[in-house]
């Protein structure tokens, strides 16, 4: 029988792990990473548009945008990009096991062969996802619960492609309405607060944009934090099945 997943649980220790000494270093590198991407981004697409947009219209929409070429904005937001992926991965294990000794030795394990199989999982899980939302929309969204942990298998138990989409099928297995409900419960939060500080906006556009980007980069580890905790709750029941497990919570 499959153990049930505790919601609230799984919500708490996301808080408690935001908080701790490495959950808040985390937070801090995150938004960081998130406010260059964004500034990148502004530059990026204020020089693209800058023929088709007044100059006033432009410092609104973007008024991050830095006087630099094209390239070099690419290059901010595709450093960033990568970056916040990497520390995704690290932030994974680390609030998964030993979030205060982060970075350690095991979690940065194998950086490379994890993101490369993480990217190759993440395109076979979006058309899976995007096919099944075009055929009447609940076969999307049962995948998009049922895959929910193939990320985490892959980074925590060092899974293979097809290995993370069975694992995760299985743990997933007796709780995708707990887990839906999780989500949707995690989405509202990080709403709420996100379009809270997204009020700042109405005084400077500029801080704005720095908050609302700094404010998603903490709210993107809050909800990582809650899926590890999901994951780990039934993860731990069956560890004997991944050794892999087991090695990194020791």
């Amino acid at each position: 029988m499959s153990p049930k997943l505790r919601i609230g649980t799984a919500l708490s220790n996301g808080v408690d792990q935001l908080t701790t000494r490495g959950g808040l270093k985390l937070a801090a590198v995150l938004a960081a990473l998130q406010v260059i991407a964004q500034v990148g981004l502004n530059s990026l697409f204020a020089d693209l548009l800058a023929d088709n947009l007044p100059a006033e219209a432009a410092a609104n929409a973007y008024p991050l945008a830095l006087p630099v070429p094209v390239a070099a904005s690419a290059l901010i937001t595709a450093v960033a990009l990568i970056g916040t992926f990497l520390v995704t991965i690290v932030a994974m294990r680390a609030v998964y096991a030993d979030i205060d000794a982060v970075p350690n030795e095991r979690h940065t394990r194998r950086l490379g062969r994890t993101a490369a199989v993480l990217i190759v999982l993440s395109v076979i899980v979006s058309v899976a996802i995007t096919v099944g939302f075009a055929m009447l929309f609940f076969p999307g969204l049962f995948l998009a619960v049922s895959l929910v942990f193939a990320q985490l298998a892959v980074v925590i138990e060092d899974a293979g492609v097809v290995e993370a989409l069975k694992r995760s099928w299985s743990l997933t297995s007796g709780n995708r309405i707990r887990l839906f409900l999780l989500g949707l419960l995690v989405v509202v939060v990080a709403g709420v607060v996100g379009g809270a500080f997204g009020l700042l906006g109405i005084i400077s556009p500029a801080v704005g944009n720095i908050v609302s980007a700094a404010v998603s980069g903490v709210a993107s580890l809050f909800s990582l934090a809650v899926l590890v905790s999901a994951y780990r709750q039934l993860a731990d029941t069956n560890a004997a099945d991944s050794p892999q497990v087991s090695e990194l919570a020791d």
